[in-house]
């Protein structure tokens, strides 16, 4: 059953040219809502889990996907959709993710019967990309002097299985032998002026962990932001996509050299662990 987020306006006052006593709804059905981007804008994956809906620009609540939508009414009207994912893979804090397009349409409503829509949106025309999709030759990632694993790329030829995406990835095992391992971004960053996010495709059996490592001070700071829970039972693989909101660390000032790093620790428990990584991107305000 198709569950409503957040303040929910009753149902009677969704009216969009209805006559009185008019009751029976159309129900317009969202299966899911795609993104269309470039390679240059680091691939087109996604995972939009909610909806704002607007019916003639007037706001017909917050939907969990797949949503089927109840609108009072009768007639042409303009739906729009705008695309909610979770921050920092977070169950209970949705938002509308500011680099993402909404989505228009021109429907006919017809009572009792179904609107189908297959909404696609893009990044938004003031969004600028950094990203790392391991497609190419060697990757933007330098494995830390203190880890004892190396990063790993899986190509379509040889991993057919693993891959996100249809093209290649990139990823590192741990074992007994080698449990450490940590990589960073060598580009210090500057500052951003509004929203900053982290975009990740992952696959893994074991907590990892998304930090940034910035100057303040004249120290190096490393400062942890979000632990990736397990995708999958250890040895299994399960593709993820997390949202991680930087804007903090971005906005303020009084620091410099921003950089990205990942790590992970093998657990005693655990014999072996496979972290699998795709489209890290880091997008922020075009300059």
């Amino acid at each position: 059953m198709t569950r409503t987020l957040g303040l929910m306006v009753c149902t009677t006052l969704l009216l969009v040219g209805c006559r009185k006593g008019d009751q029976v709804p159309t129900y317009v059905d969202i299966p899911s809502v795609a993104l269309n981007a470039s390679d240059a804008e680091g691939g087109s994956t996604s995972k939009i889990t909610d909806v704002w809906v607007s019916v003639n620009d007037r706001s017909v609540g917050v939907w969990e996907l797949p949503a089927s939508v109840p609108v009072l009414g009768a007639g042409n009207a303009r739906i729009t959709v705008t695309p909610a994912v979770k921050r920092n893979g977070a169950f209970d804090d949705r938002l509308r993710y500011p680099y993402y397009t909404a989505y228009n349409a021109s429907v006919e409503l017809v009572p009792e019967a179904t609107v189908n829509l297959a909404p696609t949106v893009a990044y938004t025309a003031g969004a600028g990309f950094w990203y790392e999709r391991f497609n190419d030759a060697g990757n933007l990632l330098t494995v830390s002097d203190g880890s004892d694993t190396t990063m790993l790329v899986y190509t379509a030829a040889d991993h057919p299985t693993v891959l996100r995406d249809g093209t290649s990835c990139g990823g590192f095992v741990l074992e007994t032998a080698r449990p450490n391992f940590t990589a960073f971004t060598t580009e210090d960053f500057a500052a951003a002026n509004g929203p900053a996010y982290i975009e990740l495709d992952y696959s893994t059996d074991v907590n990892l962990t998304i930090g940034l490592t910035y100057v303040q001070n004249g120290n190096t700071q490393y400062e942890p932001w979000v632990i990736l829970v397990p995708t999958t039972d250890e040895g299994g693989i399960r593709w993820n996509k997390v949202y991680i909101d930087v804007s903090t660390l971005f906005n303020v000032s009084g620091i410099s050299q921003r950089d990205i790093y990942l790590g992970s620790f093998l657990p005693s428990s655990q014999g072996t662990a496979h972290v699998y990584l795709d489209n890290l991107k880091l997008i922020r305000s075009a300059p």
